[in-house]
């Protein structure tokens, strides 16, 4: 019994020492050349040149001082988020909108009643002054002209007869075989006999002119906006049958603000965009209301449009702007730059290489030759300052600035070059 616990305290012993030596081999392996182990607890350090292949500033290395930079509050910007203010000229601009419609335009309405028996147009066609368009059934008509043809020939043959019997009235009472008032009565006859045919006359011309209405001809040039009757249909008078529209001549209704409608007068240019047009449209002032409409408190203005465009319709929508004046040499900034939050008007700008946020008084809103909104800046800013010139959202006053330089162009690379070999491991020595 003795020998057997013996003989385990051997083995016990032989394993102890054997870990123990297993340990110092381990750690020798593990060792950096050149120098012991480091201490726990104290700062490692390494000795080792960087390997081949890697160089300074590597990705990683821009990536952690980027997140170094913005725990120590630097703001990094694009180039083209920033802009240095100058002195510029500001076109005052009255903006305006509206919808175009043509200045001349018709209603051709039926003059006669009758069946339409024909109706040549429809919407979209073009028409000139004087064309037919329409007719209506002409029979009725045609028998009331035949009707008033007879009456006519019937009264013109009562007036012959009557001056005749006056010319033989006149001669008997030159030689005393009548007297005077049957002679008069003679004379009242030829002058009855002359109305009547006169009235008869009347009632032709009337019957032709009722007959020439059958068919409808454009009053106008221009093109059919709509039609309103189809063929086969009864119209009576007053009865409206299709609508003309001149393109030629257009004009919007716009209405300015009464503050402003001091700077407008009759003849002034105004550039006018029209939806699904590319080309801008000239136009100008040619009327101008003398009043204010209700409810609105602003006065309408018309601008004539000479229109050559075919794409150009009646109805679509215009905007456009009045230039009454211009301002120089004052500053102003991009209108996405002007900040507003809690009653405050700020821009953000860069001073001392940090970033703080100016109040500013706005004034005059223009458009640059790009179509870009600009805001002249009356107070808080002076030209050769430099803001941020886009909408960030908010921004923290007080952060560094930093600007990023431009992407440099990546070279073109074989396929067939030699990838950087990864960095050099030490060598383990014992």
């Amino acid at each position: 019994m003795n020998l057997r616990r013996g003989v385990l305290l051997l083995v016990i012993a032989a394993l102890v020492a054997g870990g123990g030596w297993w340990l110092r081999e381990r750690a020798a392996r593990t060792a950096p050349p050149g120098g012991p182990a480091p201490v726990a607890g104290a700062p490692a350090t390494s000795n080792a040149a960087p390997a081949s292949g890697s160089a300074p500033g590597a990705t990683s290395g821009s990536a952690a001082g980027s997140e170094a930079a913005a725990a120590m509050g630097v703001i990094e910007f694009a180039p083209g988020d920033l802009a240095t203010l100058a002195p510029v000229t500001l076109e005052r601009q009255i903006p305006l909108t509206g919808t175009l419609r043509a200045v001349h335009q018709t209603l051709v309405r039926a003059k006669v009643a009758g069946e339409l028996l024909s109706l040549s147009v429809r919407e979209g066609d073009t028409v000139r002054a004087g064309q037919p368009i329409a007719r209506i059934d002409p029979a009725d008509f045609e028998a009331r002209v035949r009707e008033r043809e007879a009456q006519a020939r019937s009264a013109e043959t009562q007036l012959e007869q009557a001056r005749r019997t006056l010319e033989n009235n006149r001669q008997l009472l030159t030689r005393g075989f009548i007297s005077q008032n049957a002679f008069d009565n003679a004379q009242s006859g030829a002058d009855v006999a002359v109305a009547a045919r006169d009235a008869a006359l009347a009632q032709l011309a009337q019957a032709r002119k009722a007959l020439a209405d059958t068919t409808v001809v454009a009053p106008m040039a221009g093109i059919v906006a709509e039609r309103f009757v189809q063929p086969g249909e009864k119209v009576s008078p007053d009865n409206r049958m299709v609508s003309i529209v001149d393109l030629a001549r257009m004009e919007i209704e716009a209405p300015v603000p009464a503050a402003d409608v001091g700077a407008v007068s009759i003849g002034q240019r105004v550039v006018l965009h029209v939806e699904g047009v590319d080309a801008p449209l000239a136009g100008q002032v040619v009327r101008i209301a003398p009043g204010t409409s209700a409810g609105t408190r602003s006065v309408p203005v018309y601008i004539g449009v000479e229109n050559r465009d075919a794409r150009i319709r009646a109805g679509l929508f215009a905007r456009g702007e009045l230039r009454v004046g211009a301002l120089t040499g004052v500053v102003a900034v991009p209108e996405v730059a002007v900040r507003e939050q809690g009653g405050r008007t700020f821009v953000y700008a860069i001073a001392d290489g940090r970033l703080v946020a100016r109040d500013v008084v706005t004034g005059l809103r223009s458009r640059d030759p790009q179509g870009s909104a600009l805001i002249e800046i009356r107070s808080g800013l002076a030209a050769g300052e430099r803001i941020v010139a886009v909408n960030l959202g908010t921004l923290r006053p007080g952060a560094r600035v930093m600007v990023a330089a431009p992407a440099p162009a990546k070279p073109a690379t074989s396929q067939s070059s030699a990838s950087p070999s990864p960095p050099a491991l030490p060598s383990a020595s014992r």
